[in-house]
């Protein structure tokens, strides 16, 4: 079913929902290993993912208000 989307809807659809979506759940679980134990490499790495996800979005916003 999904490839008989358009891109430009497929791409909406990724931009405005899925993307929100799993920045909000990597951010909860970075919080979460955090507060389990800071100093752990997996809390870091999901610090650092869920800052790539912000980041992507952040641009995408910006494009689409232009």
């Amino acid at each position: 079913m999904w490839m008989f989307f358009s891109r430009r809807l497929r791409t909406w659809v990724l931009l405005a929902i899925a993307l929100p979506l799993a920045g909000r759940l990597v951010h909860r679980v970075a919080v979460a290993a955090e507060r389990h134990d800071p100093s752990t490499r997996t809390a870091r790495t999901l610090h650092h993912a869920d800052s790539a996800v912000t980041a992507v979005t952040r641009r995408a916003s910006r494009r689409a208000h232009r």
